[in-house]
């Protein structure tokens, strides 16, 4: 299962991959965190999360992947 987060910044807009739900999450808010715009998660079933709605993922992502696996947290551009 895989995970999508896009944003963009001055240069353009970025994807990146994570494997866990966790791990997109995390990514995000980093993402946010450093200036990025429209920062938003696309989950396995297509759905588009996006702030406000990346708390109510956060709070699924804990559900479902209690714990964070490395692999899931290698930046992987498409």
């Amino acid at each position: 299962m895989s995970f999508l987060i896009s944003a963009t910044d001055t240069c353009g807009r970025v994807t990146l991959r994570r494997e866990t739900a966790n791990a997109a999450v995390k990514k995000a808010t980093e993402l946010a965190e450093d200036g990025y715009r429209d920062v938003a998660i696309i989950g396995p079933d297509g759905h588009l999360y996006s702030p406000p709605a990346l708390t109510s993922f956060q709070r699924m992502a804990e559900l479902r992947d209690p714990i964070e696996r490395t692999a899931g947290s290698k930046d992987i551009p498409l």
